[in-house]
């Protein structure tokens, strides 16, 4: 999908990544760092995720991350010399080193900025884009750095997260992922729906290297959070819920999913959830469920539910 932007210039911020060591001297950057980003570009598949965030020409863009650069270099190419990238870090050391590797690759459409772990200070409406890899996880305040960032995104943006997770602690608790650097998608699935978001798409699997598999979401500002939500349908009657048109096929039912089309509810009970369950599925227990109608249909999206 190509975003189109009425602007003749394109903004492309970079949001600094928490673990950015502070005090830390810019260098050159070594032939063997060169190495190992080639190969990160090709094994995190960089060009699908520049792909899932709609990057072109004088798109509006933000890399919520910018750590010593990685990402940040390749989207100031990939919106060309019209487009302009802005890298903001909360740390005073990566903002020394991505401002001298923004000087040591004559990136003259790069500007570093110094932002706060709950707020990278951005303009309401202003991205067409913003992507976080990698460094989701390691925000404390992260509700409201989604929150500031629904805001900042145009009403057709994309939020683009990409994080590993292990299958070893797939079952852990988010408090012990974040221990480990790893967060599993169920978690910010639900968090960025609960700050305004839509997902729209999910990867899971995305990547893999090693033990280690990254997932992919692409998620979207709730329009219903701007114009209204619609009203509520009238309760359907006996009949209209044992009809079998409310099954969904398998086959449809996989490309609903990988399109975002539909929200999936396990809802088994959380031993079962926890023993495995569909990737990116929620979990509401059946007895619960009625608790959550309203948070469901205000998703305004297919609900489907499963059992087994």
């Amino acid at each position: 999908m190509i975003v189109k932007t009425r602007h003749a210039r394109a903004l492309v911020i970079a949001l600094g990544a928490v673990f950015a060591a502070a005090g830390a001297r810019p260098i050159a950057q070594s032939a063997s760092a060169r190495q190992q980003e080639t190969a990160r570009e090709t094994w995190q598949r960089v060009p699908d995720i520049l792909t899932a965030m709609g990057v072109a020409p004088n798109a509006v863009v933000a890399d919520v991350g910018a750590g010593d650069g990685f990402l940040t270099v390749r989207l100031a190419r990939a919106v060309g010399p019209a487009g302009r990238v802005v890298a903001v870090d909360i740390a005073d050391g990566a903002i020394e080193r991505l401002r001298a590797r923004v000087e040591q690759d004559g990136l003259t459409n790069v500007t570093v900025t110094k932002g706060d772990p709950d707020d990278p200070h951005l303009s309401p409406a202003s991205l067409d884009a913003a992507v976080i890899i990698n460094s989701y996880h390691e925000m404390v305040d992260y509700r409201a750095m989604l929150q500031r960032l629904r805001r900042a995104l145009k009403p057709d943006g994309r939020l683009v997260i990409v994080e590993p997770v292990s299958e070893k602690r797939l079952r852990a608790t988010r408090e012990q992922q974040v221990i480990e650097h790893e967060i599993a998608a169920r978690y910010v699935e639900q968090e960025a729906r609960d700050t305004g978001f839509r997902i729209r798409q999910l990867f899971d699997p995305f990547t893999s290297r090693g033990n280690l598999a990254e997932w992919l979401i692409v998620a979207v500002p709730e329009t219903s959070l701007a114009t209204g939500a619609a009203p509520d349908p009238p309760p359907p009657d006996e009949a209209s819920l044992a009809s079998p048109d409310l099954r969904i096929a398998f086959d449809a039912f996989k490309k609903r999913r990988a399109e975002g089309a539909i929200v999936v509810v396990d809802v088994r009970s959380e031993e079962e959830y926890l023993a495995g369950h569909i990737p990116g599925a929620t979990w509401i227990q059946l007895s619960d469920l009625n608790l959550h109608i309203g948070q469901l249909r205000a998703l305004q999206k297919p609900i489907v539910t499963y059992c087994s």
